[in-house]
């Protein structure tokens, strides 16, 4: 087997090394089996752009556009912009190319904490995230090429009809459903037979991004709950991002063949050979430079702690993120005047930049366990058919995640109203499975009591985590600087449950729970709600609304879906930092932000699909608005 130069053996085996402390020793040996093998079958096929960044030192030219962050919506822009051979093209990436063990689905929570996950962490606040270790929330964010596209779970979930139609009734032309859908089709390659089945007015196919349905490894559980939905008289979604809106069903996720297609793959491996594209790796941007109100560029700090100015004669393009961009602005003396004037830095323009955070929050504390016969003690060799299978033939354990696929979309206040406020995530953790359990615990970041209190449950059970979440929130968080030095972090205010509304939302999923567990599906199974041992929880009345308001703030958590802290909007308002009709920052020239920071309102669901929709749709207005000024 031959390693190519690309994917060196060294650097699967430290990638799995890494690691080690997440699982058993087992475990470990086995990733580092998994991913050797990987890296040796996949490297040619998976391969990234190179960087440039020598080259772009020592040259330093003139580049058309400068896109910072390549993310996501990133990704999408750099591969689109240098569709045309005469724009030189610039990405400036703070990390560098996904690791091996980000193909692999099953490993989504290992990459967590690594050197792919920034790392970020919510201020402590006593309403939520009590039962962590530090009693703050982790805020997992991707650092590498594709953003968080290369370390979450891939679902692909649009969002609703009604969130879109939302941002236009906010004073955004042309963000309606109607005005996105051939943003979304343009960037989606679904199996041709599903979109024939379903209709490809509402499908794409042949975009860059595949989407497929996840190869699993067990859907008993997932068939038990669809069983028991239709016994409760719940609906049930033949298929997400179609045109019903509420119900149980199984999701698409951006993979191919058991395989990750994180944004960065998709987009930027049709363009890694293109010459005009520039790519700068584990890079970061300290602040954008300006000439009065116009950005000529971006001050840069490479990997060695060398400092470059690089040139735009056209734009700069912030595509970095919810956390990231907004910092670059308030860094660059764009954002709110008292705060930058605290911090010693000249005001370029007062906008609301790091305002108008949403996120959504889910609640891992709601688990439901059940005696399964079948489950039985792991022998390491199980442990190691999975990834023989896997590594054969892309299917099984290593190329599901748990069940994660499993959604539920519900309105609790209005069964019949189709735009839901709670979206139930499901995984499943089979008995005597420890390692799973010490991962998830780990990637949740839970203190030692909730830890030791899963595990104790797992020798007598197997476990099926409900994950209600919280997915139209009326609670809005911001951020803030705390420092004018680009290495320090912001500060994340996430501002869970500020209103009581959202806490009442997130009980009153427990209705739907309670539905399923009242059928007789469930009852010949013996399901039953789990009551986790919380100390601080342990004075209220059993299964009482005051355990569960309590269990809430103990046990829930960010999904990593922040977005808004560059709000679109109309430019005569107080409330947004860019315009809707070019996402142009306002009060500016030569500075737009790209990302899923502009969202007006959060999306009903997982928010990747729509900040990739996002980069489709910028990639199109910026190239509408300069090429007809080319021509003149």
């Amino acid at each position: 087997m031959t390693m190519s130069s690309t994917c060196p053996l060294d650097t699967c085996l430290s990638a799995a090394s890494a690691n080690a402390s997440s699982g058993s020793l087992i475990f470990t040996q086995l990733l580092q089996t998994l991913l050797v093998s990987h890296c040796a079958l996949q490297s040619e096929r998976f391969s990234y752009p190179q960087d440039r960044s020598r080259e772009i030192v020592d040259e330093n030219p003139d580049f058309d556009f400068i896109v910072v962050g390549g993310g996501s919506a990133g990704s999408v822009l750099a591969s689109r912009l240098s569709e045309l051979a005469r724009w030189r093209v610039l990405l400036i990436e703070r990390g560098t190319d996904p690791s091996p063990m980000s193909d692999v689905p099953a490993m989504f929570y290992n990459l967590l904490g690594t050197t792919e996950d920034y790392g970020y962490r919510a201020e402590p606040d006593s309403r939520f995230c009590r039962g962590t270790r530090s009693k703050a929330c982790p805020w997992p964010r991707g650092k590498a090429l594709g953003g968080s596209s290369a370390i979450n779970a891939m679902l692909w979930i649009r969002g609703n009809d009604r969130d879109f139609d939302t941002w236009a009734e906010l004073g955004n032309r042309g963000w309606s459903y109607r005005d996105v859908l051939p943003y979304f089709k343009k960037a989606e390659n679904y199996d041709p037979r599903l979109a024939d089945e379903f209709g490809r007015e509402l499908f794409g196919v042949g975009g860059p991004l595949n989407v497929r349905s996840y190869n699993y490894s067990e859907t008993a559980f997932q068939d038990v709950f669809l069983r028991a939905a239709k016994e409760a008289g719940l609906p049930i979604a033949p298929m997400f991002n179609g045109e019903q809106w509420l119900g149980y069903g199984r999701a698409f996720g951006t993979l191919d063949n058991g395989v990750r297609q994180n944004a960065a793959r998709a987009y930027l491996k049709v363009a890694k050979d293109r010459k005009n594209l520039y790519v700068m790796k584990s890079a970061r941007v300290d602040k954008i430079t300006f000439s009065g109100k116009r950005a000529t560029g971006v001050r840069v700090t490479l990997e060695n702690g060398e400092k470059v100015e690089l040139r735009t004669k056209k734009e700069v393009i912030l595509s970095a993120g919810s956390i990231n961009s907004p910092q670059i602005l308030m860094l660059s003396g764009i954002g709110p005047r008292e705060h930058l004037r605290e911090l010693g830095i000249d005001i370029i323009a007062d906008l609301p930049v790091g305002k108008h955070l949403e996120d959504h929050i889910m609640w891992p504390g709601v688990l439901l366990k059940f005696q399964n016969k079948t489950s039985s003690p792991i022998a390491p060799s199980l442990v190691f058919d999975w990834a023989y299978r896997y590594l054969l033939e892309r299917k099984g354990e290593f190329a599901s995640t748990g069940g994660l696929d499993f959604l539920g979309f519900f309105n609790t206040k209005n069964a019949s109203d189709d735009y839901p406020d709670i979206q139930f995530h499901h995984s499943l953790i089979p008995r005597y499975q420890d390692f799973k359990i010490d991962t998830v615990a780990a990637a949740l970041d839970f203190n030692q009591h909730l830890s030791n209190e899963l595990k104790k449950l797992l020798r007598d059970s197997d476990l099926i985590f409900v994950c209600p979440t919280l997915i139209n929130p009326k609670s809005v968080g911001y951020l803030k600087l705390k420092s004018s030095e680009p290495e320090d972090d912001v500060s994340i205010f996430a501002n869970y449950f500020d209103r009581s509304d959202d806490v009442e939302t997130m009980l009153d999923s427990m209705k739907i729970v309670r539905a399923l567990l009242s059928t007789e599906t469930f009852e010949k199974l013996g399901i039953e709600l789990v009551q986790l041992e919380i100390p601080e929880c342990s004075t209220h009345p059993v299964d009482s609304r005051e355990y569960w308001e309590c269990n809430l703030r103990y046990t829930s958590g960010t999904l990593y879906h922040p977005v808004g802290t560059c709000r679109m909007g109309p430019a005569n308002g107080n409330d947004s930092v860019v315009d809707s009709a070019n996402l142009k920052v306002h009060g500016v020239e030569g500075l737009r932000v790209i990302d899923a920071s502009v969202m007006p309102k959060i999306t009903s669901g997982n928010t990747n699909a729509p900040t990739i929709m996002i980069g489709e749709k910028g990639a199109d207005l910026i190239k509408l608005d300069w090429l007809a000024k080319d021509e003149l």
